[in-house]
């Protein structure tokens, strides 16, 4: 069964996991990847999920060891993962199988991750769940916006303090939809101060 543990700065998580859970996911990530009709960039954002959990257990990322009490328990390995690409890998992954056909296994650690991305944003924002889960949902890969602005909304969050990825993720999030530079000046005018301008946005477009 895959885990996690909270990365520093509200950075993401440290999914971790045995060799025979971490390998399946990443089989379900391939397997999905060939069959989704959605995702057209074969070698792209989603693929990379599948390298990192493949990087870890193959004990190139974190190698964590049982405890001395219980050996038993065996090693275990991470992998840190940061809440941009993650919560839109995620996105891909749940809306290319309402596409294809799934087997129980699929959807057993679809929900796994699924369910460690939720603990994992109620425990690192406490308070904003509720507003980061609707805007989460709201990723929608079908379309192209919001791989295509991935790169630049990556490179934002990690230039940005802790403090600022508490303030502003939601802002971020609300970003990938491709309504947002339409809707920007309408959703301002609500209050939302973690929104992005269209303007310091476009300043990182050349992470696109």
């Amino acid at each position: 069964m895959l885990s996690y543990s909270l990365l520093k700065n509200h950075a993401g998580v440290l999914l971790t996991g045995d060799y025979d859970s971490l390998r399946a996911l990443h089989e379900v990530v391939h397997q999905v990847n060939e069959k989704s009709p959605i995702l057209k960039n074969k070698e792209g954002a989603f693929l990379a999920l599948a390298y990192e959990v493949r990087k870890a257990y193959e004990q190139q990322r974190k190698v964590i060891k049982p405890p001395a009490d219980f050996p038993e328990i065996g090693p275990r390995f991470g992998v840190e993962l940061f809440w941009p690409e993650l919560l839109v890998q995620s996105r891909m992954l749940r809306v290319s199988m309402s596409f294809i056909a799934t087997t129980s296994w699929q959807q057993a650690l679809a929900y796994n991750l699924e369910a460690i991305i939720e603990s994992g944003l109620q425990a690192d924002f406490a308070g904003q769940y509720d507003v980061l889960s609707e805007r989460w949902m709201r990723i929608n890969p079908a379309h192209p916006w919001p791989e295509e602005k991935l790169g630049s909304r990556s490179a934002i969050f990690n230039s940005w303090t802790k403090s600022d990825r508490r303030k502003r993720i939601a802002g971020l999030l609300a970003s990938l939809d491709p309504m947002y530079p339409a809707a920007y000046s309408i959703w301002s005018r609500s209050g939302d101060t973690s929104l992005l301008s269209p303007e310091e946005l476009d300043s990182w477009a050349q992470d696109d």
